[in-house]
């Protein structure tokens, strides 16, 4: 809706110039680059964070810590279910969060990533035979949002019968209030407590005989140990585990699909060896990061590229400019691809599976496809903090 004074004219142009933005945001990219590496946002009341030094400073920075929830939110400090952000891998500090990432963190080592690689082929094999034999699909609806479910949901040791409910139980959830920017509205909230009740009684079974080798048997094995998580822990970690799984893969390998369409010659060099799977993931990583921003507040006054950040100060550290200072001066994208998945001890823990899919879809796709093309726009999706598509309508020509 347009407000009592603003002509109709004005909200046409505005909604132009965000599409464009999701089309191409490195065009504002270039225009914060040009206001220094710290931007001060008055409309945010906070201070943008766009060199890469800056961002990885302010990542590395114990002093910079997650943002809580509001306050006035039932997921708020003091309220019934303010334990539930407090025990996110995200949001936990000190030696809470380093117990949690003791105990979750070997499932997603290298090696054990490693150790799945078949299985994120088989993955990908059989998305690849649900397409048609006119090779006519929706990247998005066939390949870039169903793989990330099969893979996180295989680690973490969500049954698949299960899976789509508790994708929709995960949104609900993070769409309650709290988890994002915004206050939700009280129905809002009202579901994801339903959903949040939901969510645990399905954590209690599966932890009852959790699968080998997976997320959740770590979480059983910590039992009775110094590494144990309490009941909210667990839920919550499976809670942001399964979602995050969803999200930034979904939107990395939608970047790989379109890059896949729109570089011809892509299909050839990695067939034929010219190009590397790994260098065109942390390509695309870098170009097009998943996750455009995260956010801090400052807990004591901390000095960052000259400017002084005063204690309770926000910050919303952009990763997809800072990765963009890096593409603009030419330095390659290396492993893990500049801060695409943080830094320092909030690092962020899929990293390597989630560059596991991307490897494994190139590997498979160069196999079986001779080409691969548009047949119609892609629709990028409204959210600026995700950069990813919703439809992406491709034709692919098998071998």
């Amino acid at each position: 809706m347009t407000s009592a004074t603003e002509h109709p004219a004005q909200t046409d142009k505005r909604s132009m110039v965000a599409a464009h933005l999701l089309r191409r945001p490195e065009v504002l990219y270039q225009q914060l680059h040009q206001r220094g590496s710290l931007v001060w946002s008055e409309s945010g009341g906070c201070w943008l964070v766009v060199g890469h030094e800056a961002a990885r400073t302010v990542l590395r920075d114990e002093h910079f810590r997650m943002p809580g929830a509001d306050p006035r939110s039932e997921w708020g400090d003091g309220a019934q279910h303010g334990d539930f952000v407090r025990s996110l891998l995200l949001s936990a500090e000190g030696t809470d969060h380093d117990r949690m990432r003791r105990t979750l963190g070997p499932a997603f080592s290298p090696r054990a990533v490693r150790a799945r690689r078949e299985a994120v082929e088989r993955a990908v094999d059989g998305l690849l035979a649900d397409i048609g034999p006119d090779g006519r699909f929706d990247g998005v609806a066939a390949i870039s949002g169903r793989l990330p479910v099969a893979v996180v949901g295989d680690l973490v040791g969500v049954p698949e019968p299960e899976r789509a409910n508790v994708s929709e139980l995960c949104r609900t959830i993070s769409q309650g209030g709290g988890l994002a920017s915004g206050r939700a509205s009280d129905s809002a909230v009202r579901n994801a407590l339903a959903a949040l009740d939901d969510l645990t009684v399905l954590v209690r079974r599966w932890l009852a005989d959790p699968a080998p080798e997976s997320v959740l048997a770590a979480i059983r094995a910590a039992d009775g140990t110094p590494l144990a998580l309490s009941d909210v822990e667990a839920v919550a970690n499976v809670f942001s585990l399964y979602l995050a799984g969803h999200d930034t893969s979904r939107n990395m390998i939608s970047g790989l699909l379109l890059r896949l369409a729109t570089t011809p010659e892509l299909l050839d060099g990695l067939r034929e060896g010219r190009l590397t799977a790994e260098a065109e993931v942390d390509r695309v990583l870098l170009t097009e990061s998943p996750l455009t921003f995260t956010a801090r507040v400052a807990m004591r006054d901390v000095e960052v590229a000259g400017q002084l950040i005063r204690r309770g100060d926000r910050l919303r550290v952009m990763l997809g400019a800072a990765n963009h200072e890096l593409v603009a001066n030419g330095q390659p994208a290396g492993p893990l691809a500049g801060v695409a998945f943080g830094e320092g001890r909030h690092v962020c823990l899929g990293a390597h599976l989630a560059r596991l899919e991307g490897i494994v879809l190139l590997t498979v796709v160069a196999r079986r496809w001779s080409a691969v093309r548009l047949t119609g726009t892609p629709r990028w999706t409204s959210h600026f903090l995700h950069r990813g598509l919703e439809t992406l309508p491709l034709e692919a020509t098998w071998r």
